[in-house]
């Protein structure tokens, strides 16, 4: 089913209205209301447990909208990719998840090659973007979110274009990175640009980037709360939809996609296999590929999965980010190593 993007543009500029007729930019935070709307099927009954690793205001609107629609109860259990695959691996014999919601496509591929999930295909999964679908339907990336160069404008040296601006000399001491082993999507992008470059070229990038400053601090929000702060002036490879909607707040910084490519990581969701629940779990699934439940991710400035369902205004679209030449099963393949040789190269003594 195609989509009217004049609808969804027409409740963008209706929301746009009502919060500016609020009050002050801070007040700008209620996404946009979805202008679809999803058909639960007749039956379901009891409850899920969601274990998500996206931003909590966009887990709390899928949420109540499915619940809404079903009257099936979801509790959730939120945190970091880390945080999140930490739990569901310490209860590995005893699993308490239904359904899975990650920022990271490795953990989602190891979850399926470890026979841990479900294989289910969602419904409307036809217009979810090629490649987005693990094999043999055992996950799918339900939304993304692009890899940036965020600039606070009032403290920023000048407007890079590319990752290797930021070993220019005025960028000394003045970039900070998300920590690749708490953020999913910060480990992805060190992955593909291995894949893409080669570790060589990968590593001189980092050895100059480290020599001069570089900070690696927490997660997406804690690396975006400093640059916001104006503590450092960059985040090198921060997520955009927080940045967006910190600029939806007022916040002085600018998104910069870079000029030699970067990552565009499906976020994955899939079922698990030991789901005590699976057609409340297999309709949960069902709503998130809805143009409903797509329009929610949209809604708080993620890229939609589905090819029919238009960004929010203000966001820079898929097909104008340019990316790496990679794919998604090198970045499984080799993301744990990677990660690894980072963390010895760099994080050591952190």
């Amino acid at each position: 089913m195609s989509l009217s993007r004049r609808a969804f543009a027409a409740a963008v500029l209706t929301s746009a209205l009502v919060v500016a007729g609020c009050g002050s930019a801070q007040d700008a935070a209620p996404a946009v209301q979805p202008a679809a709307t999803w058909t639960a099927p007749a039956g379901l009954t009891g409850a899920l447990t969601l274990y998500s690793a996206n931003p909590q205001e966009l887990t709390d609107d899928l949420v109540a909208a499915f619940t809404k629609a079903t009257g099936v109860k979801v509790d959730v259990f939120a945190g970091e990719t880390g945080k999140v695959t930490a739990k569901l691996d310490a209860e590995w014999a005893n699993p308490k998840a239904d359904v899975v919601y990650l920022a990271s496509w490795s953990p989602a591929a190891k979850y399926a090659a470890d026979g841990r999930t479900l294989a289910y295909r969602p419904q409307d999964a036809a217009q979810v973007r090629a490649g987005w679908a693990g094999r043999d339907d055992a996950f799918t990336g339900r939304d993304g979110s692009a890899l940036t160069i965020v600039v606070n404008t009032k403290v920023a040296p000048g407007q890079p274009k590319d990752w290797s601006d930021l070993t220019a000399p005025e960028y000394q001491g003045k970039v900070i990175m998300p920590d690749p082993r708490e953020s999913g999507t910060a480990r992805d992008l060190i992955a593909a640009m291995t894949a893409a470059w080669g570790k060589d070229k990968t590593w001189d990038l980092f050895d100059r980037l480290f020599a001069d400053g570089m900070v690696v601090h927490g997660a997406n929000g804690p690396a975006l709360d400093d640059v916001t702060a104006g503590s450092h002036a960059v985040v090198l490879g921060g997520v955009d939809y927080s940045a967006y909607a910190a600029i939806d707040k007022g916040e002085p910084l600018q998104v910069i996609t870079p000029a030699s490519g970067t990552t565009i990581t499906p976020r994955p969701a899939f079922i698990v296999k030991s789901t005590k629940n699976p057609a409340a779990a297999k309709a949960l699934m069902d709503f998130m590929f809805s143009a409903q439940g797509q329009q929610i991710s949209a809604g708080r400035k993620m890229i939609p999965g589905r090819t029919d369902v238009p960004g929010a205004a203000g966001t820079r679209a898929y097909g104008d980010i340019k990316q790496l030449n990679f794919t998604w099963d090198q970045v499984q393949a080799t993301g744990s190593a990677v990660l690894d040789e980072f963390t010895k190269r760099y994080l050591a003594k952190a």
